[in-house]
């Protein structure tokens, strides 16, 4: 069993401070409605967790609560999420690939928000059609790790298209991971530390969170999310993994995992698991469940509304491993 090394947490402590404090060098005129779409979150796992993935994440969805998460990868992993019933004609999906190599891990992801049938006017107040609009956002993500300190950076390209006008702009995410003990990981994430969209700053976003696993297939975990200017919000979730064939693999660093390198398609149906997990973030309430076999994972979200912008909505999300 592991043991805590209270040297090197007390480091990771002191650059968790160090990050927070030189955050505000970066400070200046902001726009909280630029690139508002990237606040939404990938993959159906821990959104349904009450978005508590800075600690959590530990597959290719990594790549974007927390680059860090990715040195958890074994080789190569594909995800796509899609949400469903979001309302006034407004779209959101993802896909995203990575793969292990010798210097660490690589992982692109590609982030897609539209809004379509957007009524058009002139100054005038005469209907002109209609248009939509497009927002992207295209990630290139690099982990490694040092010990028990994991690390991802993500250089981001932003891409927004609304009625033909294309504008552009630019982002940096930092990720760190500390794995204190068999049971308990803790990780901080700072998304657009740099950021700019069509002239105006994106606002930041720091996070910081506690994961633990007390129990097999159990994972509970915690977040603090903060966005330059607004209040500080918590996220926390839990997720428990039973196995139905016999294969006790799951979501747990307390799990027994068991891979062969070649598995036939009866080796492949027959380990699979299925998960449910509840979370709580920002005043929504989430749950959702998952089926994971041998080489790939099925997950559903449902976020219930209570929200400014956001009615219920549904998320998919699919994970291939190979």
């Amino acid at each position: 069993m592991k043991t805590i090394n209270t040297q090197n947490l007390t480091k990771l402590i002191a650059l968790i401070c160090l990050v927070i404090i030189t955050l505000p060098v970066f400070a200046g005129d902001i726009n909280n409605s630029a690139a508002a779409y990237i606040r939404m979150g990938i993959g159906a796992r821990i959104i349904a967790m009450g978005e508590a993935g800075t600690a959590t994440a530990n597959d290719i969805t990594a790549a974007y609560w927390n680059p860090a998460g990715l040195t958890d990868l074994k080789d190569i992993e594909f995800s796509t999420t899609y949400a469903l019933n979001m309302g006034y004609d407004r779209s959101y999906q993802n896909a995203a690939l990575a793969k292990r190599f010798g210097f660490g891990v690589l992982a692109f992801n590609w982030v897609n928000a539209g809004v379509t049938d957007i009524d058009g006017y002139t100054d005038a107040g005469n209907p002109t059609g209609t248009f939509q609009d497009a927002e992207h956002n295209l990630a290139l993500s690099y982990a490694n790790k040092y010990k028990r300190l994991s690390y991802g950076i993500t250089p981001k390209f932003y891409l927004s298209s609304i009625d033909s006008e294309n504008e552009s702009g630019f982002g940096l995410d930092l990720g760190f991971k500390y794995d204190i003990s068999q049971y308990f990981e803790t990780g901080l994430m700072v998304r657009d530390v740099v950021g700019s969209m069509a002239g105006d700053r994106i606002p930041y976003q720091a996070q910081f969170g506690i994961t633990a696993y007390p129990l097999m297939g159990v994972t509970v975990a915690g977040d603090l999310h903060y966005e330059e200017s607004e209040d500080l919000q918590y996220g926390f979730g839990a997720e428990y993994w039973t196995s139905i064939g016999r294969d006790p693999e799951a979501n747990s660093k307390l799990s027994v995992i068991s891979v062969s390198e070649k598995s036939t398609w009866a080796d492949i149906f027959s380990h699979f698991q299925t998960g449910l997990r509840v979370g709580f973030y920002q005043d929504r309430f989430s749950a959702g469940a998952g089926i994971k076999f041998r080489n790939f994972q099925i997950d559903y979200a449902y976020r219930i509304g209570n929200h400014d912008i956001f009615n219920d909505d549904h998320l998919l999300g699919l994970i291939l491993r190979f």
